[in-house]
């Protein structure tokens, strides 16, 4: 739905992470929800950061930052909560040799059609913007001073990759190296909500479980892993079937003075006397309307309502809330 395809945005709603030492991947495996120890060079890894109730303090999007194979792990997080999530793990750090430390390293989100329809080209345009070519989600490409790492999509055409870059490179520079424009982050978020994937930030932490943002259905929580805080809990909404809450991508036209923030409630027509759901993010596209907003919504409801529900935002009589289709199947994997 998002038809904005060809761009370059700075993301500096995301922080980058750098763990280090002899036991950070061991550390980073005992702490979150997914595999580090087995992560390759070439991997990258999402994962939830939860409470001892299972709640989610912060998701990430973790790789290594070279080949060698005591390479420090470089992280993005939302910048809202970065620190207080550093200083949390640091608190279970005791006599393990780790250091976690903000880097200084800066995100962009690269969307580009072009490289995925030129991906079996003979002579790439651009050897730069080559090395945008599609690839599976959580894969990593280290190319001269910028590190890629593959972003879920909802669209087959386009190719996403967050770009991790040195701080003082220029957008105009790196947007004309990888031959693509310019765009405000909005563009690129909205599109992560059409891809599935939610964020903790400071407005919903301890909000959801990851069951809840769907991370056991595209890759954020693995069931074989062994323990980390929450584990039981995560464990048994998933061996026992009962989760009964999922995320979807919505959209909707809000008022100009409108918006959702995240933990806000969701509500249906239908039965107006309680909230059908809570926002997980939202994002505003601004357009030409000068009185209506393009709004995209990642919502956790009951799953029972998809079909049924007529769900509306900021109020049960305030605005329809479209839901978008998935890229991925609203059902367990079993392990």
């Amino acid at each position: 739905m998002n038809q904005t395809m060809d761009f370059l945005a700075p993301l500096d709603d995301l922080a980058v992470l750098r763990i280090a030492g002899d036991d950070a991947r061991a550390f980073l495996h005992a702490q979150l929800s997914n595999d580090i120890e087995g992560m390759s060079a070439n991997d990258a890894r999402l994962a939830a950061y939860c409470s001892p109730k299972g709640r989610m303090l912060g998701s990430l999007v973790i790789w290594a930052e070279s080949h060698a194979a005591d390479s420090p792990l470089l992280a993005l997080v939302k910048a809202d909560i970065v620190e207080a999530l550093t200083r949390r793990l640091r608190i279970f750090i005791l006599r393990s040799k780790v250091s976690i430390e903000l880097s200084a390293l800066k995100a962009y989100g690269a969307s580009s059609a072009t490289s995925a329809a030129a991906s079996s080209a003979v002579v790439p345009a651009n050897e730069a913007a080559a090395d945008l070519a599609p690839a599976p989600a959580w894969q990593v490409r280290r190319a001269g001073t910028h590190t890629l790492v593959s972003a879920p999509t909802a669209n087959t055409a386009l190719a996403r990759w967050w770009v991790i870059a040195d701080s003082d490179q220029p957008i105009p520079e790196l947007a004309s190296l990888l031959g693509l424009e310019a765009r405000p982050a909005a563009v690129w978020q909205a599109q992560e909500i059409e891809a599935g994937l939610g964020w903790v930030e400071a407005a919903n932490q301890e909000l959801f479980i990851p069951q809840s943002l769907n991370f056991d259905l595209n890759g954020g929580v693995s069931f074989t892993k062994g323990c980390y805080p929450g584990q039981e809990v995560v464990a048994r909404a998933h061996f026992r079937g009962t989760v009964k809450r999922r995320a979807v991508p919505g959209y909707c036209r809000l008022p100009v003075d409108g918006a959702l923030a995240p933990g806000e409630d969701i509500f249906d027509a239908s039965r107006p006397a309680s909230p059908a759901g809570r926002v997980i993010n939202a994002v505003i596209l601004e357009d030409e309307d000068v009185d209506l907003r393009q709004c995209y919504v990642f919502m956790e409801i009951n799953v029972g309502d998809l079909d049924q529900a007529d769900f509306r935002a900021l109020s049960a009589q305030g605005p329809a809330l479209r839901v978008l289709p998935l890229p991925y199947a609203l059902e367990s994997k079993t392990e």
